[in-house]
C-alpha cells in the first residue's frame, strides 16, 4: 500500500475552508482517497495543527478537525505515529546540526520519523521537506 506523510499545511488546507492551499489541498485528499494511500502523521504535527486551527479558526473547528483524525485512524486510512524519547533526541540533533536552515523541532521529528519509514512522498506545503531529499506534493 502506497503512503505519503501529511504535514500541519496540509492538515490546515484540508480543514479550514478560507486557507488559501484549501482547494489544492482538498482536491488532493480527495485524490489520496480515491486511491486507498494510507497517511501518515505524528501526534506532534497534528498537536501543531489543532493548535493552529484553535487559534485561527476557533475551539469548534479544531473539535470537527478531532473527529475527522478520528475516524480516520478507525478506518485504517490514517496511522499516527507517536513521538518516542528517541525520536524526539534524533530530531534534536539535527535541528543543532542545521543551524542554517529554520527548522522547526516539529519539522526534525517528521523527517526523523519520514527517514525511519522510508517515506519519500509528503503532503504538505513546507519546503523543508524538499530539502531533506523527500518529495512534496501536491
Amino acid at each position: 500500500m502506497r503512503r505519503i506523510f501529511v504535514d500541519t499545511g496540509a492538515w490546515i488546507g484540508v480543514a479550514v475552508a478560507r486557507d488559501g492551499a484549501h482547494e489544492a489541498a482538498a482536491a488532493y485528499a480527495r485524490q489520496l482517497a480515491e486511491r486507498k494511500t494510507l497517511l501518515v502523521t505524528t501526534n506532534y504535527v497534528l498537536a501543531e495543527t489543532y493548535t493552529r486551527i484553535r487559534y485561527d479558526d476557533g475551539h469548534a473547528k479544531a473539535i470537527a478537525f478531532d473527529t475527522l483524525i478520528g475516524e480516520m485512524a478507525r478506518r485504517h486510512q490514517l496511522s499516527i505515529r507517536w513521538i518516542t524519547p528517541p525520536i524526539h533526541e534524533a530530531a534534536l540533533e539535527l535541528f543543532r546540526r542545521y543551524d542554517d536552515q529554520d527548522f522547526s523541532v516539529v519539522d526534525c521529528t517528521s523527517f526523523v520519523v519520514v527517514q525511519r519509514l522510508r517515506i519519500r512522498d509528503v503532503f504538505g506545503l513546507d519546503r523543508h521537506f524538499v530539502a531533506m531529499g523527500c518529495i512534496l506534493h501536491p
